[in-house]
């Protein structure tokens, strides 16, 4: 079980990269989370390296060595001076088995959260065959801090993760309904999903959107998004793949009636 883990943004004032050969390559990725924003670019170092973001993508990853950079979130086509989000960011280490994430997550309007950007660790490493890694990253702006069970009467798997907090749990493989609550209250539960989760398969569920869109500051209601982070095969080989367009797994649920 998880209880409140909150992610951490790793930021540097030095302005330099690691000189170190490209089979140590760091990966990142970014997700495009915040409901009221427009596509996005990003930028590395001044040079646009994401295109056209929409909200609701997961990109896949790319390499980056690690080393220090000046990170840029810039609305689809403007110029970098136009950045709604900037930051700097050490990103990996040459001994590390982490990938990374770049999560942008709150509102540009901030009327229930702030606009910001998360640098967070993805553990991609090896699973055991019979078991899943899950990640969830709290990304509703308007919703409480919340629990995840598995199954009404089920248990835990993360308690009172708030907005912007996120962790790791291993869970055996196999079917699950995941259910969202307020933290600390079992009466009423404002989501529901069925998930099947494979062995030595490591995931993230990003929750998204708004419990109450009517009235919101973008018409995108509450879901689950589920991405497959690393196989049972990329995890133990490491192979970097061809580049790809931004793509994302969306397995909704149905947000029960009060």
């Amino acid at each position: 079980m998880v209880s409140g883990v909150g992610g951490t943004t790793a930021a540097s004032s030095d302005h330099e990269t690691n000189d170190q050969p490209t089979d140590a390559d760091f990966q990142t990725r970014v997700a495009h989370l915040s409901p009221d924003a427009p596509n996005i670019d990003v930028y590395v170092d001044g040079e646009r390296v994401r295109e056209g973001i929409p909200y609701g993508t997961v990109t896949d990853y790319r390499d980056l060595p690690p080393g220090t950079y000046t990170i840029q979130v810039v609305p689809a086509g403007e110029d970098p001076a136009e950045a709604v989000l900037e930051e700097t960011v050490e990103a990996g280490d040459v001994d590390s088995t982490l990938d990374g994430l770049l999560a942008v997550i709150g509102e540009v309007a901030a009327e229930n959260q702030p606009l910001e950007s998360l640098f967070l660790d993805d553990d991609n490493s090896p699973v055991d065959s019979g078991t899943a890694r899950v990640r969830v990253l709290h990304a509703s702006p308007d919703a409480p801090a919340v629990d995840v069970v598995a199954g009404e009467n089920g248990d835990a798997l993360f308690e009172n993760v708030a907005f912007g907090e996120s962790g790791y749990t291993e869970v055996p493989e196999g079917e699950y309904p995941l259910v969202i609550y307020p933290a600390g209250d079992r009466e009423t539960s404002v989501f529901e999903i069925d998930v099947s989760l494979a062995g030595g398969t490591v995931y993230s569920a990003f929750a998204i959107g708004y419990l109450e869109p009517e009235g919101a500051l973008a018409d995108e209601p509450f879901e689950i998004l589920l991405t497959e982070d690393s196989l049972p095969d990329e995890a133990e080989s490491n192979e970097d793949e061809p580049e790809k367009e931004p793509e994302t797994e969306t397995k909704s649920g149905d947000k029960n009636a009060q």
